[in-house]
């Protein structure tokens, strides 16, 4: 499943939603609201492990890092429908 589709089902959480749609957005908008948008952390579990998601690719992956203090790059390029348990906390 690509990630476009995950968020555009309505039964997505509003939060996994919000931070998933930012990842995806223009990098006009990274550039402007970045700085803003920290404080909106999303994790989920990979295969039995908690990970940070720092991004969503245009080829409809999801990128995850072990370490949650990290914001951007990734350890793990997934499938998003791999990834179960999302939110705001570690």
């Amino acid at each position: 499943m690509h990630v476009d589709e995950f968020i555009d089902n309505k039964s997505t959480d509003n939060y996994v939603f919000f931070v998933l749609n930012w990842f995806r957005a223009p990098a006009v908008h990274h550039a402007r609201y970045n700085n803003w948008m920290r404080q909106f952390k999303l994790f989920c579990t990979y295969n039995g492990k908690r990970y940070r998601v720092t991004g969503a690719s245009r080829l409809g992956d999801v990128w995850l890092v072990a370490d949650h203090g990290r914001e951007g790059g990734y350890d793990l390029r997934t499938e998003i429908q791999d990834i179960t348990l999302w939110g705001p906390e570690p």
